[in-house]
């Protein structure tokens, strides 16, 4: 099971992943966030899986916040997206990539990596309590569009 830094040429397999995990998300912004983690300078990172034939299987994405819901520190690790397509869920893929997200939090010396979950998706909620984390909130987010006069 190979679990490596993003490169540039797995983009395409990488949007494929995020279009699975975000299916909602328009492609604009996906572009604009794969732009991020390709230039960023140390603020974010993303690990793949890479399946035997070359095709990705998995995906984590971190970044660095400086607030976070339930954290007193002043900059904190946050998993942005974690995917793992269902053929090679329960093997433990899961558990890796966020190994490799927690090597890079604490590299940079960061205590904590945070996360989120939607309440109607059960098994990302207990994928992140086998794996440590502790709920923190519960919140329902709202958004209404204003009109411009």
């Amino acid at each position: 099971m190979l679990i490596r830094p993003l490169e540039p040429h797995d983009q395409s397999e990488w949007l494929r992943l995020r279009r699975a995990l975000w299916p909602d998300c328009s492609d604009e912004m996906h572009a604009r966030e794969l732009e991020e983690y390709a230039d960023s300078a140390g603020g974010r990172a993303a690990f793949v899986q890479v399946r035997e034939d070359g095709r990705l299987g998995g995906f984590a994405e971190v970044s660095i916040r400086t607030r976070v819901d339930g954290s007193m520190s002043p900059r904190v690790a946050y998993l942005e997206g974690w995917y793992v397509e269902p053929d090679l869920r329960g093997q433990g893929l899961g558990r890796k990539l966020i190994e490799s997200a927690e090597r890079w939090a604490i590299a940079r010396g960061l205590t904590e990596l945070a996360s989120d979950a939607e309440l109607g998706n059960p098994e990302s909620l207990k994928a992140h309590q086998a794996l440590g984390f502790r709920e923190t909130f519960r919140l329902v987010h709202f958004l209404k569009p204003l009109k411009v006069l």
